[in-house]
């Protein structure tokens, strides 16, 4: 299985834990918080290399890519301006099916089209692609056999997202929801088989039967973008947001932050 991540998107530096320091978690729309709100400039993501946390600065990207036999599969989310998941086929010729629905006949729903211009990039990215679902397509990944999508919307007081499942055999493809999420995604790790989300608000586990635990709701980083998750073990994981990072201890519902000097 290949799986690609947002955190593929971004550029190293020789960055180190030993650049954050621990601070006190501010409340939301503190003048600590809004310290942490302002440092555009001091985005990372974290990474694992042979057991250790490398840290790199992070950069946007909009698009996801996964490998399937037949072609490749394109996760757009652009926020409030659209999204949706696409497949560029290896063999243009082939007619492939969606749910049993012929692919040529799979239109955007109202929010799923894409409010773009002529000149955007994203559409050298999709040239030669077909719409296979609508909505804002944040993470494309594999577990043991199975293909999942995560996505969702965080947007003037709407926030919200979920879990699919992809089924393919032979350019048929079934899409399904298999958890309704009251939080967008914005950064995940996989890890036993369970997925380590963290949504706009809050931490989730997902177990490997997509049973969701939510280990907090409603925390500081409403508005500070989480970017890249990394679990070391079930009690050592950590969430890089705006300005920081957070590490977090699940089993006994505990974290940390801390501020990039």
């Amino acid at each position: 299985m290949i799986f690609l991540f947002n955190i593929s998107f971004c550029f190293s530096q020789n960055y180190s834990l030993n650049d954050f320091e621990e601070c006190k978690i501010p409340d939301v729309e503190s003048k600590e918080w809004y310290d942490f709100n302002h440092s555009s400039g001091k985005e990372f993501v974290f990474t694992l290399e042979s057991a250790k946390i490398k840290v790199s600065k992070y950069k946007y990207a909009s698009s996801v890519e996964y490998d399937i036999p037949s072609g490749k599969l394109l996760g757009i989310d652009m926020g409030e301006f659209g999204g949706g998941l696409y497949y560029r086929q290896k063999d243009s010729t082939k007619i492939f099916y969606v749910n049993g629905k012929k692919g040529i006949d799979i239109k955007p729903n109202w929010f799923g089209g894409l409010m773009t211009n002529e000149t955007d990039p994203i559409n050298k990215v999709l040239k030669d692609c077909k719409l296979l679902k609508s909505g804002n397509v944040k993470f494309i990944f594999g577990i043991k056999d199975s293909i999942y999508l995560l996505g969702g919307l965080s947007h003037m007081g709407l926030n919200s997202g979920g879990l699919y499942t992809i089924k393919y055999n032979n350019d048929n493809f079934f899409i399904s929801g298999a958890l309704n999420l009251e939080d967008a995604p914005s950064a995940m790790s996989i890890y036993n088989n369970c997925i380590y989300l963290a949504g706009s608000k809050g931490f989730y586990i997902i177990d490997e039967n997509l049973k969701l635990k939510t280990i907090f709701d409603n925390l500081f980083w409403d508005g500070l973008y989480p970017t890249s998750v990394v679990v070391l073990d079930k009690k050592n994981v950590f969430v890089t947001i705006r300005g920081g990072y957070v590490k977090i201890n699940p089993e006994e519902k505990k974290l940390k932050l801390y501020k990039a000097k």
